[in-house]
This record gives C-alpha cells, structure tokens and sequence, in this order.
C-alpha cells in the first residue's frame, strides 16, 4: 500500500465571520497545486482512491488533483480528516482498504505528525509546506512506525518554464 500524505495548498487568512473550515484556496494557491500535480504525474501515474477532509481549501486542492489526473472516482470526503486529525483515526481510515495508491489531503500540523509516526518509533521531526506531497509505503497494513518514506517533495521543487 503506498500512502500519499497531500497538504492543501495556499489559503485565505482567518478573518471574521468566516470559520476556519469555510477558508478557500487563494488563486495563487490553485495554480501552485495546478503545477504541482501536473510534476507528480512524472513520479505517480494514478492515484485509486483521493481522500479530502471535508474543509472547503482541502476539498479544493483534491478537486484540483483528480481533475489534473483525470481521476474518475468520486473524491472521498473523510470527516476525521479535519483539523485536529489524530494518527489513529487515520491509520483506520487507511486499513479500511486492501490496497492502492491512496491520496490523503489534509492540514498541518496533523500530516507532519502523521508522517512521522507512520515512518519512525521514536518521532522524527518534519516540515510539512503548503503543497508538499509524502510518499509512504507498506508491505501491509498501516502500522505505526512500519512506513518507508519514499520521498517528500516540497512545494516549488519544481517551477514550469
């Protein structure tokens, strides 16, 4: 099983009178998950299943991501995903598939602690930007721990000429 951890990418500020699950992409931020996706097509052909938390700015860079992959399936919006997410939750969201390249989008700072209890037991210490993509895979199930990071690809590694 190959997990993809994906953070959203630039979003509107927090201001008054709009909740923090209602903050959309700004347009700079669609573009960058635009350009980004379109570079992970040359390290990932397919993802079987994209996974959003149902906050709006998540929702929008998975939209963005399986229209640039021509992804088929519908978006699967998973409430446990929001901010606040513990590793637990996901690794049952994770173990409730058999297999597959899966597309998990999220927020910060879960996907760094996800990513680093899912790839070391004793913690490991991750920068996790806006628009950063972690390939983790495994032999099997989920496990804490138990996951080889096969890389993590920071936003802007690649700028189209």
């Amino acid at each position: 099983m190959n997990i993809y951890l994906i953070r959203h990418g630039d979003s509107e500020g927090v201001s008054k009178g709009l909740k923090d699950s209602e903050r959309k992409l700004t347009p700079d931020g669609e573009l960058k998950i635009k350009n980004a996706s379109l570079f992970w097509k040359n390290i990932i052909t397919e993802f079987d299943y994209i996974i959003s938390s149902p906050y709006l700015r998540a929702l929008q860079t998975a939209k963005i991501i399986a229209s640039v992959y021509n992804h088929k399936k519908e978006i699967l919006i998973e409430k446990r995903l929001g901010c606040g997410c513990e590793t637990e939750s996901l690794m049952e969201i994770l173990n409730s598939f058999t297999l597959g390249d899966i597309a998990i989008v999220g927020h910060q700072p879960d996907l760094s602690n996800h990513l680093s209890r899912l790839i070391s037991g004793s913690g490991a210490s991750i920068d996790f930007k806006k628009g950063a993509i972690a390939k983790i895979s495994f032999s099997n199930k989920v496990k804490e721990g138990k996951g080889v990071l096969e890389f993590l690809v920071p936003p802007g590694f690649f700028i189209p000429k």
